[in-house]
């Protein structure tokens, strides 16, 4: 079993450099970052230098492949720990490429990796035996509504992924928020329409100040992906983002590139866009087509796909997505270089293609199916990762529009109460529940519910990323938040943050009423 991290560097000797000395000095400057004499006087021992396992010459004069070994203690089981000695000070260097990595599982087992993988998306899209489809909203320069009409078209023709392009970005978080949301709604129109489960992955490009703002909007907004660039806005912000938020992490290159233009120097593609981006939660991985304006081989895109779907512990396997050069007559050869587990992203060459996105759309998906039989399935499963709640069953309601409902007895004139009975998968006991607004046409960002919990009742055990507030009103009641349990007293209000584990039950003899203010647009519960 392997214990140790593995990096196998191509080394090219100039000057006349020895080899061994080259090795031995990224080492030590990988690690203790001092000479030889300086570690034994210190006493710094080999449990901490990184370890000469191999030297191998190449059939090129004076290009060597060297293989150190390192203790995965010193990178704290951090990742920028990780990324620093793996190529941290040595990336000054010359001569220097990292062209592989092998990894421990006591390494591995440290990180969650991405949060759906390639058989999570599938279930979420209801889609199995054929790549997906998958396009990006452009230009720059298009209003929200044209973006947003984008999106709807795409859709429309069956289309499975739609991401804002990764130049998206807004001057102003009000003005990202309206983006996103047209673009939501545009999707889940079309959606309702179609019968399917396109995902719609706005572009997370912001300050590190308002990075996790713009997350925890789009969750809110009950967007199921997003698209960010690990360069752009660093390979730990994703990884953070992604153990935080429950959501399809689609990753982009830009601003890797300077690691795959010289075969001296730098980090392989499938290490950096592969194994490393999957460490830090990529569910999606984009990367240039060969055959594309980019100039990748399809041996490049041969390993990043392996280093992708690959098994590696606890790491789910994440799909490749090339991008570029994927015109509607290539399909069929990229079909043959890609395999299944692939998502095609097809930009400018679906645009072009047909005046109507809709049908241009249909047309590639149709020629894919050629290639690849699609197994048919029922609906998409939405309920990954979910928990059966009564805040959300039966909660589409319409009727009147009122300016006054009148109270009677903790029911409300004209809002029929919601009385469950508990069935195997539900997890919740006895409960009530009165929509009072947001359900019934009006304008309002959030919604006001009343809940009455019987004697020894329950709400399900659960975790969102909307927040709420709970104002008891009738009897008493202990609300579990996070490793608080709290007693509710008529008139008490309580306050429930994003992701917060929180439950509400009754162990009094009379019945527990309480009102729920909620956002209108909102993510569903997930098990603690």
């Amino acid at each position: 079993m392997l214990k140790k991290i593995e990096i196998t560097y191509r080394v090219k000797c100039y000057h006349g450099e020895d080899v061994k000395r080259l090795v031995r000095k990224i080492a030590l400057e990988q690690t203790v970052e001092v000479p030889d004499e300086l570690a034994a006087i210190r006493g710094i021992g080999e449990t901490i230098i990184g370890k000469t396992e191999s030297i191998t010459p190449t059939n090129k004069e004076n290009i060597y492949l060297a293989v150190i070994s390192y203790n995965p203690e010193i990178t704290a089981y951090q990742l920028p720990q990780f990324l620093n000695v793996l190529y941290g000070n040595i990336s000054l260097l010359n001569g220097i490429k990292i062209i592989d990595i092998k990894l421990p599982e006591c390494f591995v087992e440290k990180f969650r990796g991405p949060n759906y993988g390639i058989n999570g998306i599938r279930k979420l899209l209801g889609v199995y035996g054929r790549p997906l489809l998958s396009t990006a909203l452009k230009p720059m320069g298009l209003s929200h509504s044209e973006l947003a009409e984008i999106a709807y078209n795409f859709a429309l023709g069956g289309g499975d992924l739609v991401k804002d392009d990764h130049g998206l970005v807004d001057r102003s978080f009000d003005k990202f928020k309206e983006r996103i949301s047209l673009c939501t709604k545009a999707v889940m129109r079309a959606n309702a329409e179609t019968g399917k489960n396109t995902i719609y992955f706005p572009n997370i490009c912001a300050p590190a100040d308002m990075l996790e703002s713009c997350v925890s909007f789009a969750a809110g907004e009950g967007i199921r992906g997003i698209l960010i660039s690990p360069f752009l806005v660093g390979i730990d912000s994703v990884r953070y983002l992604s153990e935080k938020f429950n959501m399809i992490f689609m990753t982009h290159p830009a601003l890797t590139g300077t690691h795959f233009h010289d075969i001296n120097h730098g980090i392989a593609i499938d290490v950096l866009l592969g194994t490393i981006f999957r460490l830090a939660g990529a569910d999606i991985s984009i990367y240039p087509n060969t055959g594309g304006r980019f100039g990748f081989t399809s041996d490049d895109c041969k390993k990043l796909n392996d280093a992708l779907r690959q098994p590696l512990y606890n790491i789910k396997p994440s799909f490749p997505a090339p991008a570029g050069g994927m015109s509607y007559e290539r399909i069929t050869d990229m079909a043959t270089l890609y395999g299944i587990d692939t998502v095609y992203l097809i930009g400018g060459a679906l645009h072009l293609y047909n005046k109507s996105l809709r049908k241009g759309t249909a047309d590639f998906l149709n020629k894919i199916r050629e290639v690849f039989p699609e197994e048919k399935t029922t609906t998409p499963d939405l309920s990954s990762n979910l928990t059966h709640s009564s805040c959300n069953t039966y909660a589409n309601t319409q009727g009147e529009l009122p300016c006054h409902i009148p109270f009677s007895n903790f029911s409300w004139q004209g809002r029929t109460p919601k009385i469950y009975k508990p069935l195997e998968h539900q997890d919740f006991k006895d409960i009530i529940r009165h929509e009072l607004t947001g359900r019934y046409g009006e304008e309002t960002k959030f919604d006001l519910r009343y809940f009455e919990i019987a004697e020894k009742g329950y709400s399900s055990l659960e975790k969102h990323h909307h927040e709420h507030v709970i104002i008891c009103v009738r009897g008493f009641g202990q609300l579990i938040c996070g490793t608080e349990k709290i007693t509710l007293s008529p008139l008490d209000v309580a306050y429930v943050p994003p992701m917060q584990v929180h439950q509400l039950i009754n162990e009094s003899a009379e019945p527990f009423g309480f009102f729920c203010i909620v956002d209108h647009i909102r993510d569903k519960p997930q098990k603690p």
